[in-house]
């Protein structure tokens, strides 16, 4: 093997690979990075954990094809110190050569023949997905999948389609997120996404065509964004019946707030709050949302936002961290809060005058000192 590419376009393909790569295994090929080089000029370069694969291409001037494995950060770390010149790579018995302007340097690999194989999936059926949507789908998710491996289907993100509409919802029993975007999409097998390709996915986006298209077979998921392929296996088990918790929730309290006031007011109070679980008290009251906490040897803290609240007072607990990260997710000014009991799950929503919103955000309640235990019932309803 035998090519030439300048600096910068060899450090960014290298920079995209070594995000898959794992920082520590006894493997040496899975620390390494896969570069082929075809007679046509094409370059690529292929990374693994073996749940996530990534091949990202690049355009180089190819004397010689042929394939090689290198230690990927070793190399990344090499480039990077470069001068912005044209970089020559070369194969060796035993790893490459590598020089760029004065400097030359020699690495050591394992065989490329070891490196796994990215997995087989049939691209004659694909599902196309524009980068901005897949983009805010994943960004309006992805907070809230769960960290417990004993149920690993709640690990990662529920992706299908209903009614022509494409949903991502994820889960950690204590809150719940629904994005959708509606279109005509087709009918989708039912899939869950682990959070590591989806996190990588958005790294890889801003570069990606207009659209991505995604293919799948019973145990992994392409994404094919023109410059790069990212193959992830996906997770087993099924996910739990979402639309049956959202159905349990009765509200019988919608109140309209600014996302922006309600949002600061919530970062000053939970200043005070307890590290363990941020307990904060919402209490509606005439025309006013007031934000409130007290905390043992800290502090207390109180502030008010207007709302169009003209019931009876109502007062609820949150765990002040999950309603800063759902409430971040939010695009419009101004937001539906929805409630029924202290003990039952609130509902939050962008305010749109018509049809559904295409993003609702459950969570559970914390007790608040001095008040009943959640009932079994309503623990049951939050851990789905």
């Amino acid at each position: 093997m035998n090519f030439t590419l300048v600096q910068s376009e060899l450090y960014r393909c290298l920079q995209l690979v070594s995000g898959v790569v794992p920082t520590r295994t006894s493997q040496p090929n899975l620390s390494s990075v896969r570069i082929e080089a075809t007679a046509d000029g094409q370059l690529s370069l292929t990374g693994t954990d073996l749940d996530t694969f990534l091949v990202t291409y690049a355009r180089a001037s190819v004397e010689e094809p042929g394939v090689v494995t290198v230690p990927a950060r070793r190399l990344l770390e090499i480039v990077k110190e470069l001068p912005t010149e044209v970089v020559q790579i070369k194969s060796t018995a035993s790893g490459i050569s590598l020089s760029c302007a004065a400097g030359k340097f020699r690495m050591m690999g394992p065989d490329p023949d070891e490196f796994p194989s990215a997995p087989e999936i049939s691209e004659d059926r694909v599902f196309a997905v524009e980068a901005d949507t897949l983009d805010s789908l994943i960004r309006k998710t992805g907070y809230a999948v769960s960290t417990d491996n004993t149920r690993a289907e709640m690990t990662g993100v529920y992706t299908h389609v209903l009614n022509g509409e494409l949903r991502f919802v994820a889960t950690d029993g204590h809150r719940l997120a629904r994005a959708s975007h509606r279109g005509d999409y087709p009918n989708w097998g039912d899939i869950i996404i682990p959070p590591k390709a989806l996190s990588m996915l958005q790294r890889l986006l801003p570069d990606a065509q207009e659209s991505v298209s995604l293919s799948t077979n019973k145990r992994y998921c392409l994404f094919n964004l023109g410059s790069c392929r990212l193959y992830t296996r996906l997770l087993d088990g099924h996910f739990p019946p979402y639309e049956d918790v959202i159905a349990r929730c009765q509200p019988d309290k919608k109140i309209r707030a600014d996302r922006e006031q309600l949002l600061a007011c919530i970062r000053r109070v939970a200043v005070f709050s307890e590290t363990h679980n941020r307990l904060i008290q919402l209490s509606l009251e005439s025309g006013t949302i007031r934000v409130s906490v007290q905390t043992q040897n800290v502090g207390e803290a109180e502030d008010t936002i207007p709302s169009d609240y003209q019931g009876q007072p109502f007062h609820v607990g949150f765990n002040a961290t999950y309603l800063l990260e759902l409430l971040r997710t939010i695009e419009t000014e101004e937001i539906f809060l929805q409630f029924q009991t202290p003990t039952s799950a609130g509902i939050i929503t962008p305010a749109v005058e018509e049809g559904e919103p295409e993003l609702l955000c459950l969570v559970m309640p914390l007790r608040l000192p001095g008040a009943d235990a959640m009932t079994e019932e309503s623990r049951v309803s939050a851990r789905t």
